[in-house]
């Protein structure tokens, strides 16, 4: 090796899935953090950790000065950039070669060319690379571009140069269309990448996103390791990917293998890199769409295939070895399917979550891979991607890993913060995925109005009373909620020769109230919901978080969590939380809530104010957006509740909120009215 220690210039899952490859090699890894990851888990797994700055990416991970004298200072001799950040930047991968640090990934050279597009284009087709119809040249006049898109036809896209992930990208379906379009690309690949060059190319309607493998080294081998499918993807985010992909023939299989391998030996790549793909399922085509010269975040599916570490293998081939394995010793064995597991709420359109995780259990199960960067008690905050983790599964074939898969999401249970596992699960349930038939298309298609959170049934509301009232009798009701429970919910009925019974009223995710009453004591309950009786329990017992119970000759076992007043429930992968609430909390809280209604817009979670659309004095109408909040890289538009006249903001862009933070004050329509009428 030509070096013994690697800076991990990221955070979260990949830097631990990178810290694990330096060791199984017997180097020494260096993890860095920002002010919020001062606790994060890759820092304790690291033999060393550097404190890079603010919270901010920008003043820490993305800051490049400050990695590369965090590697001076500990002596690291290489510096691995995982994915994100700085991985694809390279001035950074220039700068580390001129301080003398090896560079774990290709050359500049080579990450500038693939990285704009335009470029990347010409380079392919230039070496015979299947391309998709369209236009990528130096003359970016709009006269010039409106007959290149006259030239090409509708529907096509237009694409930023410099760019990726959905920005800078706008679908035309009428060229009437187009000029507009191109302004907003242009405008929003500027904003987001310091270039407005784009290129046009012929939309394909029914696209699978088809991506390949390659390892190469520094001594002229590229091979490739086959190809994954990742087209469940969410606003161009993928989701779920796969390899091998299912329903490939074998001419369009040989053709993109041949395709990326051709690439990679005319840019004199090495390192691992993707070469990826659009397929034409109507047309049984492939093009080339862009190449990501580093480590990809579904990579664990071609290792667990191929029986290959990529990660070790970037490091040695970093270190200068040659492959040692030719192509025909590549082979594909069996299926493997992974989730992405984000802190998210796919049923209130993928809002980020932030919070402190308090409850966390990876499953264990033959043939799963669990890469994640959290355990109990990790801060997610709102400054970087919402991935928590990502859970794999390997089968024979490709129904067991889609089982195991689905099993695997079943047994996560991670609590305190919002999960999408339940949105995983019922998207392996899909018949077109099922049938490996699916489009790029697949999520928005399947749920046009967003994918919504499984109805709550009635018995999941009766079990979270039960689970409620027997962990807070057994363990001093007094503690949860004051004098109220410790009187036993109104057990008075007892001393009558009835049954103790204690009434809660369960606030479920909707808003919805439902009245419960639990009649019994010392382990045996009978549970009503509006005076109809849904369970019947006996022998309630808890056991590391397990809740109990026999109903009849049955015996259930069920995930619970209960935190003050909140009880959450697992079912399958779905994550149900309800609020217990006793009368005076009906009572006490109904006022509070119309205070605020209507004229103040909240921070829905912590976050940084991007931007301020609004002034004092302007007018607004209900449902206009005042304020956009970025979290967890997603930026979400907050709205105003009410017609009315804004009175105040709270902050401006570029601050840091915290959830619940008041954003801005307005006197709404109605509260002018009363005004005027009290002036008059």
């Amino acid at each position: 090796m030509r070096f013994n220690k690697v800076l991990i210039a990221n955070r979260g899952e990949i830097a631990i899935r990178l810290i694990r490859a330096c060791h199984k090699l017997n180097l020494k890894a260096v993890a860095v953090f920002s002010d919020a990851d001062e606790n994060a888990l890759h820092v304790a797994l690291a033999d060393e950790a550097i404190h890079i700055g603010a919270s901010e990416a920008r003043a820490s991970y993305l800051d490049a000065d400050k990695i590369i004298q965090a590697a001076l200072q500990t002596g690291a001799g290489a510096i691995h950039p995982g994915y994100g950040f700085l991985s694809e930047n390279a001035d950074f991968a220039q700068r580390c070669g001129d301080a003398g640090i090896v560079f774990v990934g290709p050359s500049p050279e080579v990450i500038a060319s693939m990285g704009a597009k335009i470029e990347a284009k010409r380079i392919a087709e230039k070496a015979g690379v299947h391309c998709v119809p369209g236009y990528h040249g130096d003359d970016q006049s709009d006269a010039m571009l409106m007959q290149e898109a006259e030239r090409i036809g509708t529907p096509l896209l237009i694409k930023a140069s410099a760019g990726g992930g959905g920005r800078g990208m706008r679908r035309i379906d009428d060229l009437s269309d187009f000029q507009a379009s191109l302004s907003l690309a242009r405008d929003e690949a500027k904003a987001a990448f310091g270039d407005p060059s784009v290129l046009l190319e012929k939309f394909v309607e029914a696209p699978r996103h088809i991506e390949v493998q390659i390892l190469a080294d520094k001594h002229g081998n590229v091979r490739h390791l086959y190809e994954r499918d990742c087209s469940v993807q969410r606003n161009y985010q993928k989701v779920i990917e796969e390899a091998p992909a299912p329903n490939l023939s074998p001419e369009l299989r040989e053709q993109i293998l041949g395709d990326a391998v051709k690439l990679c030996e005319a840019i004199g790549y090495d390192n691992a890199g993707t070469v990826e793909f659009v397929a034409d399922a109507a047309n049984n085509v492939a093009y080339f769409l862009e190449m990501n010269t580093r480590l990809q975040v579904e990579h664990p599916v071609t290792e667990m295939i191929t029986g290959m570490d990529l990660a070790q293998w970037q490091l040695r081939v970093a270190a200068g070895e040659e492959l040692d394995f030719k192509q025909a010793d590549v082979q594909v064995n069996g299926w493997a399917i992974e989730a992405r597991v984000a802190a998210e709420n796919p049923a209130q359109g993928y809002q980020p979550e932030t919070g402190l995780i308090t409850s966390y259990l990876e499953p264990e199960l033959p043939g799963l891979r669990v890469d994640s960067g959290i355990c109990k008690g990790s801060d997610i905050s709102p400054y970087y991607d919402s991935m928590l983790a990502k859970v794999i599964a390997y089968g024979s074939g490709r129904d067991e890993a889609m089982r195991r898969l689905q099993q695997g999401l079943a047994d996560y249970q991670i609590g305190g913060v919002g999960v999408n596992t339940a949105f995983l699960y019922e998207l392996l349930d899909l018949p077109a995925f099922k049938a490996g038939e699916h489009l790029t298309s697949l999520i928005s298609s399947s749920w046009p109005e967003g994918w919504q959170q499984p109805a709550m049934s009635d018995r999941e509301l009766a079990i979270a009373a039960l689970a409620w009232h027997s962990t807070n009798e057994s363990s001093g009701a007094e503690t949860a909620f004051g004098a109220w429970a410790s009187l036993g919910a109104w057990r008075i009925a007892e001393h009558n020769g009835r049954p103790a019974e204690a009434t809660y009223y369960l606030s479920c995710c909707d808003g919805e109230v439902v009245e419960s009453q639990v009649l019994g004591r010392a382990g045996q309950y009978s549970v009503r919901l509006n005076g109809e009786t849904l369970l019947e329990a006996r022998q309630v017992r808890w056991h590391n978080g397990q809740l109990s119970y026999r109903e009849g000759d049955a015996l259930h076992q069920l995930a619970v969590e209960v935190d003050g007043k909140q009880v959450t429930l697992r079912n399958a992968a779905q994550t149900l939380s309800i609020n217990v609430l006793l009368a005076e909390d009906m009572l006490l809280g109904e006022g509070e809530e119309k205070a605020t209604l209507g004229n103040q817009v909240l921070a829905p979670t912590p976050g940084l104010i991007a931007e301020v659309l609004v002034t004092p004095g302007d007018s607004v109408t209900a449902g206009q957006a005042v304020v956009v909040l970025e979290a967890l890289k997603l930026y979400q538009e907050l709205t105003a509740p009410s017609d009315g006249v804004i009175a105040q903001l709270h902050c401006q862009a570029g601050d840091s909120v915290n959830g619940g933070d008041v954003l801005v004050s307005f006197e709404s329509a109605e509260g002018q009215e009363e005004g005027l009428r009290e002036s008059a």
